[in-house]
């Protein structure tokens, strides 16, 4: 492993702590001269059959990632978005590299069904990326 980050991963989902994730990371790639990487990962093809619906998740997906870049063109960082279609932890991890640092939100749901269904996306993410994680508290 290098020394040194080469890139910094930013998955992210409609929500307050993913954007408070994104000026956190694109904070450090400014300060470290790296660039990032927004990324979302569309789970819900295995939930919906319906074309339409799908496409509709797909440009909410597209018009989140874009205003997060905004963010990160505020800062002065050079980012790229990706939406990627699979089970996110499996899929961060996958796109993650040796020599990258992933910034991540961690959604505390501590209550009922949805920690159930939800799992917990930050600690897989943790436990099997072949590189560092921050995982940024929403609180």
């Amino acid at each position: 492993m290098k020394e040194n980050f080469e890139r910094i991963i930013i998955p992210v989902d409609n929500t307050e702590a993913s954007k408070i994730a994104v000026k956190k990371g694109v904070f450090l790639a400014k300060s470290l001269g790296i660039g990032a990487k927004i990324i979302t990962v569309n789970d819900t093809h295995q939930f919906i059959s319906s074309v339409v619906l799908e496409e509709k998740m797909k440009k909410d997906a597209e018009a989140f990632l874009e205003e997060f870049k905004k963010i990160a063109e505020e800062f002065g960082v050079k980012i790229e978005t990706q939406l990627i279609v699979g089970k996110p932890a499996e899929e961060i991890v996958k796109f993650a590299k040796e020599n990258d640092l992933i910034i991540m939100a961690h959604h505390d749901r501590t209550k009922g069904l949805d920690k159930v269904m939800e799992g917990n996306v930050s600690r897989d993410v943790v436990r099997d990326a072949p590189c560092s994680v921050l995982v940024v508290k929403s609180k």
